[in-house]
């Protein structure tokens, strides 16, 4: 999924927390995400307010990837319902997708702000003709909208049938997606590191 997106001002926005990031110059509403060892950036774009990050393991590429994050920044839609979203993005797959089931993981918060998760699992992606299964993360900040997502794609399967991934792979993904934060300077309740 590509699109045009914004410029992201310094200091706001997608911050890879890692022990050797000097973070005390953070300001305002900011995302902390947990590194993914070996892991490289294989795409960026900005424009329209949006800014989307994809990252890939060793030797994959944004063409030809069998894991995927992906990190979206909404800028200036804090206040959005991540249940709005969620129902924008199932309907995008049920478009693209072959046959399809959504798993529900839940609303609530995350890092007191309103949250949402699920899974899509797509058994064809009809122009790539391959399987894809998508863990979502959405979150409303006060200032902005994050969406999170840790991706398989791999050979077309069936949905009915156990899947192609081992459990222990979504697993991984929720621990990830349970370390993802929303800092805010302003606010003491989120305080940035």
């Amino acid at each position: 999924m590509k699109s045009t997106l914004g410029r992201l001002p310094l200091l706001v926005g997608v911050m890879i927390v890692a022990p050797s990031l000097a973070l005390a110059a953070l300001q305002g509403e900011n995302l902390l995400l947990p590194p993914l060892p070996g892991w490289a950036q294989a795409y960026a774009a900005a424009g329209n307010g949006i800014k989307l990050v994809e990252y890939v393991p060793p030797g994959e590429n944004v063409d030809a990837w069998s894991q995927m994050a992906t990190i979206q920044i909404f800028f200036g839609h804090g206040g959005t319902n991540p249940h709005d979203l969620k129902q924008r993005v199932i309907e995008g797959f049920r478009q693209n997708c072959e046959a399809m089931h959504v798993t529900d993981l839940g609303a609530g918060t995350s890092s007191s702000l309103p949250a949402a998760r699920w899974v899509i699992y797509c058994s064809k992606v009809k122009q790539l003709g391959k399987g894809e299964i998508t863990y979502f993360q959405a979150m409303s900040g006060k200032d902005h909208f994050y969406l999170v997502q840790r991706s398989w794609r791999g050979a077309p399967f069936d949905i009915s049938k156990p899947l192609p991934i081992p459990q222990n792979l979504l697993k991984e993904w929720e621990t990830y997606l349970n370390q993802v934060s929303v800092c805010d300077s302003r606010d003491p309740k989120r305080p940035c590191p």
